[in-house]
């Protein structure tokens, strides 16, 4: 007699006294992490009253996982900081699995996650690693199981937690989870990674539907500081600010003092820097790059990036400079400059030498103009010995303008000047606003589209007049409402 497969399994398990092995689809829990950060999941409850979850079933999901229970979370947040529907996320303060038998009860507390991050919590004043689950508003996740309820989900990303036990005798089986409360005043990356809007729902995965989640990264590349481990193999996580596939953008006007035509185009940077972390949690190396945006003065400028470092920092920066789509860099390009206390590098000298258009000193700020792709510089600091990270300056750091014809420095607003040879350090001024408030230089989106050539901002962007006027407490998102008549389109997120 011929007996098929599924057949001569089942034979063979009843014959020699065998379990078959439960099913393993993924499915939703009942309970999930509440609006408060705080979630405790009966892992015997599923969302849907029809499955049958019982610990025979997990034991199933804990052999299939390897040896981990894996579970996903629907990252649900409200739009806050660099928030948005296609990138968002929470950090992990806690997760604990207590499993409980007849006679005794386990608890699991070791978890990990496919990111982490360096963050702030609430009340203190010292960054540490935590890890964080990132993702989007998005649905249709999808599964090669029918019946898996991954299918049209909004599962994010994965939380995986060893268990070194059969769970199949156990009598009760909780996931108690509690997410970091992060100090939100910093700004990004604490105001991304906070919880804010709840709740999470909780679902556990087969190893196939977890290894596509980890695969899929929603949305990873648009998050803050997300900690990866460098493809090269020297061993470091990488965060970098804003992300690692965004820019800051830096703009200026240079006629500092003085208030000039404020269209805020004489010159206009967009940069990215990116920390490595070794296995000591410290910092052992930060690189950078960036490229020049447009031009719409006549003054020489050199732009610098300053980074600031605690006393005694050493190390050397090498700075090279590149016209725009080469892989050749200028003449007199690499430079080894010697670090000492602060990082402060002149990444761009002499702007006259390399960004102009034809005869004209204006580059992409004039209507009739074609745009025309800036050089771009790369710089990477190797500290002589590594530093903490909380002891180093906050992003977005301080991106300043040398202007060789006034001799004045250019900082965003509440810095100070650093150069003692500038005017600014002679003259005592600080601050970089004018009486009214104004400032002269402001750190915006990669998507910013810049006024045209003696263009006043307030006239290309009118909801710029509340937010000076607020001291930025309205009209916060005035740069994504520009009069389009009166803005250079660059598009230069994508160069």
């Amino acid at each position: 007699m011929i007996y098929s497969r599924v057949y001569q399994v089942f034979l063979f398990c009843m014959l020699f006294s065998l379990p078959l092995r439960a099913e393993v689809v993924s499915f939703h829990f009942a309970d999930t992490i509440k609006s408060n950060g705080t979630g405790s999941i009966n892992l015997l409850k599923a969302a849907n009253s029809r499955r049958d979850i019982t610990p025979s079933v997990l034991e199933a999901f804990r052999q299939d996982g390897g040896g981990n229970l894996i579970f996903a979370v629907d990252v649900n947040e409200a739009a806050s900081g660099s928030e948005s529907a296609d990138s968002q996320g929470v950090a992990i303060k806690s997760a604990r699995l207590v499993v409980t038998f007849t006679s005794e009860a386990r608890e699991y507390t070791e978890y990990k996650t496919t990111t982490r991050t360096i963050i702030d919590p609430i009340g203190t004043d010292a960054r540490a690693i935590f890890s964080t689950l990132i993702g989007t508003a998005g649905t249709d996740r999808i599964s090669s199981h029918p019946d898996s309820e991954l299918a049209g989900s909004s599962l994010d990303a994965t939380l995986r937690i060893p268990v070194d036990i059969d769970l199949s005798l156990a009598t009760s089986i909780n996931l108690h989870i509690e997410l970091l409360e992060t100090e939100v005043s910093l700004g990004d990356p604490e105001a991304f990674y906070d919880f804010s809007n709840g709740y999470e729902s909780i679902a556990l995965l087969s190893r196939e539907d977890a290894d596509y989640l980890d695969a899929l990264a929603a949305d990873r590349l648009s998050a803050p500081l997300v900690m990866t481990e460098d493809a090269s193999g020297a061993g470091y996580s990488w965060m970098y600010y804003p992300s690692s596939q965004s820019y800051y953008v830096a703009a200026y006007e240079d006629l500092f003092p003085d208030k000039g035509d404020y269209d805020f185009n004489d010159l206009v940077v967009a940069y990215q820097v990116a920390v490595g972390v070794g296995s000591n949690a410290a910092v052992d190396i930060i690189q950078g790059n960036g490229f020049l945006v447009a031009r719409g003065g006549v003054y020489n400028h050199d732009w610098r990036l300053r980074i600031e470092m605690p006393t005694g920092t050493s190390g050397t920066a090498t700075v090279n400079f590149f016209p725009a789509d080469s892989e050749t860099p200028y003449s007199g390009y690499p430079k080894s400059v010697a670090v000492v206390d602060d990082i402060d590098l002149a990444l761009v000298q002499s702007v006259d030498d390399y960004f102009y258009d034809g005869a004209l000193p204006y580059v992409n700020t004039l209507v009739e103009q074609q745009v025309l792709k800036g050089p771009r510089f790369e710089f990477a600091v190797n500290l002589d010995n590594p530093v903490a990270q909380n002891k180093i300056g906050l992003a977005p750091f301080d991106p300043y303008l040398y202007v060789y014809d006034t001799q004045h420095e250019i900082h965003l607003v509440d810095k100070s000047p650093v150069l003692a040879y500038s005017n600014t350090t002679i003259q005592g001024l600080s601050g970089f606003r004018d009486e009214s408030g104004f400032p002269f230089a402001l750190l915006l989106p990669d998507y910013w589209e810049p006024p045209l050539a003696a263009v006043d901002i307030g006239l290309a962007y009118p909801e710029f007049i509340d937010f000076v006027g607020s001291s930025g407490v309205t009209s916060t998102d005035w740069f994504m409402r520009p009069m389009s008549d009166k803005v250079k389109a660059l598009n230069f997120r994508h160069w």
